[in-house]
């Protein structure tokens, strides 16, 4: 009589033991695990979005502190017989005597000439279009225009401010396209280090700048390439 109600007593005991030990333990550590993995992966989320937040857009979308603006359009006037005439001048308003000029329309070179002794050039049979004149480190965009369609502000000279010290370009290469009509230019400037008066210098003019220095090393009168 005595040991039955231990029986009785031990069995009930055993039996919250098992709940607490087997089945309710199961799914304890189910939750536990499931609750883990959710919020490891919000966590992944957050660490994947990162790099967002702390570098704020991407590169492609961040303007380019080194870009430089593009090139103004000078309107100028053929003379009567045609030619397109300027002169070039240092920042004093000195002439440059001697200075290679190439007329280009995008890489195409239309025409090219060296200027005289009061800095002065002249370039034949130009047709009316858009052109970059290119003469040392500074270009220009004029739009050509004849007596009979040139508007009212045209010049009837283009008139170039070069640099007479080396200039040391940036390693940007300018967006060029071969043909520039009389309206559109498409252009892209992206020198870095150049210093320009007429606006600012875009790519290498092929051996533009070597000739150039040649011609103001030297003392004589240069001869037209």
């Amino acid at each position: 009589m005595t040991g039955h109600p231990m029986r009785t007593r031990q069995i009930p005991n055993q039996r919250v033991a098992c709940k607490r030990n087997g089945p309710m333990k199961r799914i304890v550590n189910r939750n536990t695990w499931t609750w883990s993995l959710v919020a490891l992966s919000c966590i992944s989320l957050m660490l994947g979005q990162l790099p967002a937040w702390a570098f704020g857009p991407p590169q492609s979308q961040q303007p380019d502190s080194s870009l430089q603006p593009v090139l103004p359009i000078t309107d100028v006037v053929l003379d009567a017989s045609g030619r397109l005439v300027g002169q070039i001048v240092d920042q004093q308003g000195t002439p440059r005597h001697g200075l290679v000029v190439v007329l280009r329309q995008g890489r195409r070179e239309v025409a090219r000439t060296v200027t005289d002794s009061e800095g002065r050039f002249a370039l034949s049979n130009i047709p009316v279009g858009l052109y970059q004149l290119d003469a040392g480190s500074t270009r220009a965009i004029y739009r050509v225009w004849t007596t009979q369609t040139a508007p009212p502000r045209s010049h009837h000279q283009a008139v170039l401010v070069a640099e007479t010290e080396t200039v040391v370009r940036g390693n940007h290469i300018e967006a060029a396209v071969d043909q520039l009509d009389a309206i559109t230019l498409a252009m892209v400037s992206s020198s870095i280090a150049a210093v320009t008066i007429a606006g600012v210098t875009l790519d290498k003019v092929n051996d533009l700048e070597d000739k150039v220095n040649a011609l103001s090393g030297g003392g004589g009168t240069p001869a037209s390439p």
